[in-house]
């Protein structure tokens, strides 16, 4: 899953920066893809960037806001707008509204204002995601199923032929067959395999994309796959990589023999068939005749019902919605229990790799290891019912933990900036808005975390930093009390010797006249 991506244009150099400050980090969920100071620079970059969000002014040179969202939607119809204005002008707000913008900010804003219309934008986002992926798992279970007739040389309308041909051109086209004899030791019936070839084709997944490779891997029979990559993109280690995955997780040896480039659809049969026969000792087809097709629709809705749990955990996260995760969670092992045991293996397993694939992506990017969203273990054949929730129970909780962890650290880092922020501002006003607007956190919501990761109120916290400052230049200097003040942020000299007596429960003098005191 992506994150979604901006195109700020605003005409004022100092706001412009500010909100890509804001946005960086992808704390928010947003990345920032490209800025432009008016309409005509940002209709450039349309083509070139193709953002999800574009926030713009309204006033601006050359071409301004309204104009440019007008030409935005004209090859750009569904993309979100967000009207960025210092003006409070009704006829501007009628017209940002007819050319369908998601809402405004009227500026000056505060980062509270950004977070909100930023996690509005991404709540829209993510919906409008899951559509797409939606459409698409539909359009390649319709691409699968006709690449698979053509295998498998089964009836298909002779106007797919053309379609399929040109699809195909310059591709490569490998057999992966699993082997014949571990199939025939471990007994797989149809319930079986089905998990077997979920693990399987998600293991084998992750190392193609893991490679930069953009592959499709075709289920056609229940122990052979047909893989369709770029050629000569599937390199010797890659194939080894495969192979040995294939092994270590499932213990199932991997044969893979390349078809050469694909050929025109008419001979795909043929060649399924010669590649096929290089292969010893082929079982009979564990699965009644007929049904490759219904098998490898499931396997791809299997592959969508991950892609989907994928955006809805990413979402929760990234929008900060965590009731919403817990629920998601939730309803994800309620579901399980109604489930079929061979449902409830592949759900299980579906989830872990989801929440694995989270894991990577959202709280560990730097794991490049292709195979981190594989879990080490995976439900078996002969588990029970209640073994196979308990193990799906335990990567929830696993997942749980890895998120409270993320969290925990991440408001360690947002403290830690805080702490650096007021010891070189103290002796400012240093407010708490000034340090939660530093950190990009609402108030409220600072002052919360903050007490809970220090033990003291921010105020308190501050105060005594100050008067420790104090205490030292008391101590090593002969500054007067009232330049002692103003040097760590008091005004009025008196208020400051208040506040030095209820820490240290004596006066400035006194403190200076006891100057053994640690």
């Amino acid at each position: 899953m992506r994150i979604g991506r901006v195109l700020i244009v605003e005409d004022q150099p100092n706001f412009r920066k500010g909100l890509m400050k804001m946005l960086e980090g992808r704390e928010l969920g947003w990345e920032v893809v490209g800025e432009a100071s008016n309409g005509q620079d940002a209709l450039v970059l349309l083509d070139e960037l193709k953002p999800d969000l574009v926030l713009t002014d309204i006033r601006m040179p050359i071409m301004d806001g309204i104009e440019f969202v007008g030409h935005l939607r004209q090859n750009y119809p569904e993309m979100l707008v967000i009207i960025l204005t210092g003006y409070k002008n009704f006829e501007y707000a009628q017209a940002a509204v007819r050319h369908g913008a998601l809402d405004f900010l009227t500026k000056p804003c505060t980062e509270q204002d950004v977070r909100q219309v930023m996690n509005k934008a991404s709540e829209r986002f993510y919906v409008k995601y899951a559509q797409q992926q939606k459409q698409q798992v539909q359009l390649r279970l319709q691409q699968d199923q006709e690449l698979r007739a053509a295998l498998l040389d089964l009836p298909y309308e002779k106007s797919v032929a053309a379609r399929l041909t040109e699809g195909l051109a310059g591709r490569e086209l490998w057999l992966l067959q699993m082997n014949s004899e571990d199939l025939a030791n471990k007994a797989y019936g149809k319930s079986d395999m089905s998990l077997v070839q979920f693990a399987f084709s998600n293991i084998a997944l992750e190392l193609l994309h893991g490679a930069g490779l953009e592959a499709q891997l075709l289920l056609v029979e229940h122990d052979s796959f047909v893989l369709v990559s770029a050629h000569h993109g599937v390199e010797e280690s890659l194939q080894e990589a495969i192979q040995s995955a294939s092994f270590e997780y499932l213990k199932i040896r991997l044969h893979m023999i390349s078809m050469g480039l694909a050929p025109s659809a008419n001979e795909l049969a043929d060649l399924y068939n010669l590649t096929k026969g290089i292969v010893y000792g082929p079982v009979d087809s564990l699965l009644e005749s007929g049904s490759e097709i219904g098998s490898g629709i499931m396997l791809s809705l299997n592959q969508a019902r991950v892609r989907e749990m994928e955006v809805q955990l990413m979402s929760a996260i990234l929008i900060g919605q965590e009731d919403s995760l817990q629920l998601l969670l939730d309803r994800v092992l309620a579901e399980l229990t109604h489930s079929s045991p061979e449902e409830m293996r592949i759900g299980a397993l579906s989830l872990s790799i989801a929440l694995l694939g989270t894991i990577q992506k959202q709280f560990d990017p730097d794991d490049n290891n292709a195979l981190a969203r594989i879990p080490n273990e995976m439900p078996q054949t002969h588990w029970t019912s209640e073994e196979v929730l308990h193990w799906a129970a335990e990567q929830v909780k696993s997942f749980q933990q890895q998120f409270n962890n993320w969290q925990a650290a991440k408001s360690d880092n947002l403290i830690e900036r805080a702490v650096k922020y007021i010891e070189e501002h103290y002796n400012e006003e240093c407010r708490l808005t000034d340090v939660a607007s530093h950190i990009h956190l609402n108030p409220s919501y600072f002052s919360v975390v903050f007490k809970k990761a220090t033990g003291e109120s921010f105020t308190r916290f501050v105060t005594r930093f100050r008067m420790d400052k104090a205490a030292l230049l008391l101590r090593n200097t002969d500054m007067k009390i009232f330049e002692i003040a103003s040097a760590i942020g008091f005004d009025e000299p008196n208020y400051f010797t208040n506040v030095f007596k209820q820490q240290f429960q004596m006066s400035p003098k006194e403190y200076r006249n006891g100057r053994a005191m640690p």
